[in-house]
């Protein structure tokens, strides 16, 4: 009994506050208590996951109505949104090999009447995620666009879509590459009007066609200049009301996930007493 009184005496050393932890799917990341360094994509899936469980609603719109739908527009016309550039799938000329909804699933889906795929969430995976499913599709179907020509590309699909005699792609030698029979689903993308390299938008070329993937000097216009409004157009000066718009999506975008960090940081305790700390 002495022994277990003196056991029941012994003073216990406190132990260290575990770190918080914040997980997504496999991966745990470390979000630090002291004045570390945070890693603000972990603390972005955290809230995501938050929104996701309170808003289960949205769910029952994903894949059912176009994705620009499910996006709301502000006064000026723009997207409400953090999602820079759209993705679209061009389904004329799609061959149903599931590569891309295997990769970002919670980007795009097969279509159930005709096996193609389709952009059914423009707020779904991340941007590394759609740029390696856009880079394994074999047929290059899969196209950015800016979000004025992804609401006019959805629209065309969806009053088109059911003209399209998919069985004209037996038809001649081409089989499934085939567009025969696609008549008015084959619809115009601004992509199209130039070729991309086999590993687009990875290399992120300096001519590429597709809306917000070339970061050099351009020398040739993009397929929906001077709408697309790009900083390295080469004749942007002619064009200023595009490159204002542009301009001011982005800073808008900038504005919404500065806003999202800062709540990050209240909700994990982070923030000080001066007003939120810099994430």
């Amino acid at each position: 009994d002495d022994e277990d009184d003196d056991d029941d005496n012994e003073e216990v050393a406190p132990r260290a506050a575990a770190p918080k932890r914040a997980a997504r799917g496999k991966t745990s990341y470390v979000v630090a208590d002291d004045d570390d360094d945070v890693d603000v994509d972990a603390v972005l899936d955290v809230l995501r996951e938050e929104e996701e469980e309170q808003y289960e609603w949205v769910d029952e719109r994903l894949g059912v109505v176009a994705s620009h739908e499910l996006i709301d527009v502000d006064e000026d016309g723009d997207p409400i949104t953090e999602t820079q550039r759209m993705a679209f799938v061009d389904e004329a000329t799609c061959i149903g090999c599931t590569m891309c909804a295997g990769i970002a699933p919670l980007t795009f889906m097969m279509e159930d009447d005709y096996g193609r795929a389709r952009s059914f969430n423009q707020e779904g995976d991340d941007d590394e995620t759609i740029a390696e499913a856009i880079s394994t599709c074999p047929v290059d179907c899969i196209h950015y666009v800016p979000w004025d020509e992804l609401v006019r590309l959805e629209r065309e699909r969806d009053r088109v879509h059911d003209n399209y005699n998919f069985k004209g792609r037996l038809v001649g030698n081409e089989g499934l590459l085939s567009t025969a029979g696609a008549g008015s689903a084959l619809l115009e993308i601004s992509t199209n009007t130039a070729s991309r390299c086999s590993n687009c938008p990875s290399n992120k070329c300096p001519e590429c066609p597709m809306f917000a993937v070339s970061n050099g000097k351009r020398t040739k216009r993009c397929g929906n200049c001077p709408e697309n409004g790009c900083a390295n157009c080469p004749i942007a000066v002619q064009y200023p009301e595009f490159q204002k718009r542009r301009a001011r999506r982005d800073r808008k975008r900038k504005e919404r996930i500065k806003a999202q960090q800062v709540e990050a940081a209240e909700k994990l305790g982070l923030a000080d007493e001066g007003g939120g700390r810099e994430l």
